[in-house]
């Protein structure tokens, strides 16, 4: 498998005329790992005293204070992976891939697009997950909610700006733009997919909730994440899977605040 290269933005104008810098990884995926787990470590100490002051409840699953500070701390946490690349790693908006303005909306939609069918898949995959780990185990098993349903008003919007706004960004950026593209860029895609795929979906074991449930949850992410990494590799640019994964959120909170309870 040859090595992911973003492709020029214009047909006409050699990538490297138009995209001076490398167009591989730099950085290792051992790199992007404990950059990550840095930034994450820094993103939750910041906001310990907002914690302090807002004193969001404790109970199962998120509230709206709760999503507010997570929210807070996705982004400082990105702002602290970004300081990073800056520092370390010059080129970087280069080797993670982002299109021009001109392409910024057709990218949305066909990664939006791209997201729904990646949506539809995962729902799939959920349910045969659930009916394997109950085979099994012969226990009732479901996919655990992961914010609380009985959200209103500033709830609802807290949510909302978090899963659709500050997850996708930040999950994108650390799963796809720097650990898939660490190991994609030298193995090839599978070897990529995978290994962020596994480590998305092992992301998703902090989910709170009964152990099979967390596990068919981790399981089902290790689908999505895979189908999120693909939209990655065939747009070439990290605004399509952020698209992808909005979208994908997206339809969660709408079943959620419908009263589906679907995640």
């Amino acid at each position: 498998m040859s090595a992911y290269v973003p492709p020029p933005p214009r047909p006409d104008i050699p990538w490297e005329e138009a995209q001076p810098g490398p167009t591989v990884a730099t950085w290792r995926w051992w790199e992007a790992v404990i950059a990550s787990m840095v930034a994450w470590l820094i993103g939750g100490f910041a906001v310990l005293p907002l914690v302090a002051l807002v004193r969001p409840s404790a109970n199962d699953p998120l509230g709206g204070d709760a999503l507010f500070i997570a929210t807070i701390s996705n982004a400082i946490t990105l702002g602290v992976l970004i300081l990073w690349l800056r520092t370390s790693h010059p080129g970087w908006v280069t080797i993670i891939g982002w299109p021009s303005r001109r392409q910024a909306l057709p990218e949305i939609a066909i990664g939006a697009g791209l997201g729904i069918l990646v949506r539809v898949a995962s729902g799939v995959a959920a349910t045969l997950i659930v009916f394997a780990l109950r085979g099994v185990s012969d226990r009732s098993v479901d996919l655990p909610t992961q914010v609380s349903t009985d959200l209103s008003g500033w709830g609802v919007v807290a949510f909302a700006v978090f899963a659709v706004i500050a997850a996708p960004v930040l999950e994108e950026f650390v799963f796809r733009g720097l650990l898939f593209r660490s190991i994609a860029d030298r193995h090839g895609f599978w070897p990529g997919a995978l290994v962020s795929a596994v480590a998305f979906g092992a992301f998703h074991l902090l989910t709170p909730g009964d152990g099979l449930d967390v596990l068919a949850l981790g399981l089902t992410h290790v689908g999505t994440g895979i189908g999120l990494a693909w939209i990655y590799w065939r747009r070439k640019n990290l605004l399509a899977s952020i698209a992808g994964h909005a979208v994908f959120n997206l339809i969660a909170v709408i079943a959620i605040v419908t009263g589906l309870e679907v995640t």
